[in-house]
């Protein structure tokens, strides 16, 4: 029996599959009636789950767009060329869309796959619908320094796995 030799690869180096994504920032978005929005998010996972292709998205508690995933239990998830919308990607993280329409304000398009928005101008989306979301607490932390670290104010993360129902690239 042949015994394979395998090396230690910093995770960092792998270039192919599921850990590509650069920690660059996506486009979560969601619709709530006849409303759209989207935030910025630079966290998530794609995986297999209970027998489906999922994707996990991490939305804090007061993001506007929160409200836009729960009611409508779809979403999609748009890649930008980071090079290319640089500016608009960082407009989509600073501005609330309760405030203003910040889709139309970073100069990006809604467009729709099968009743999905999404952004026009991404290069790849990912469109899906809420299989399960969970609120992310401090008694679950086994490590307190993530506590201390990234929710000194208390606004946690909802993490949401959704459904892969489509892919879709330019």
């Amino acid at each position: 029996m042949p015994i394979h030799v395998f090396q230690p690869v910093n995770p960092e180096e792998v270039d192919e599959g599921p850990f590509t994504f650069d920690g660059g920032k996506m486009l979560v978005t969601a619709a709530n009636g006849d409303k759209v929005n989207s935030t910025a998010c630079s966290w998530g996972c794609v995986g297999y789950l209970w027998g489906k292709r999922v994707v996990i998205v991490y939305v804090r508690s007061s993001r506007y767009t929160k409200e836009f995933l729960d009611a409508s239990g779809e979403f999609s998830i748009s890649f930008l060329n980071k090079n290319d919308y640089r500016g608009a990607l960082k407009y989509m993280e600073a501005v609330s869309g309760r405030d203003e329409d910040k889709i139309a304000g970073a100069r990006l398009n809604v467009n729709y796959y099968e009743g999905i928005p999404f952004i026009d101008e991404a290069d790849n989306v990912i469109t899906c619908r809420v299989l399960y979301k969970q609120l992310y607490e401090k008694e679950g932390f086994i490590d307190d320094s993530i506590v201390d670290e990234v929710y000194k104010d208390g606004d946690y993360h909802y993490m949401y796995i959704g459904e892969i129902t489509k892919i879709l690239v330019r």
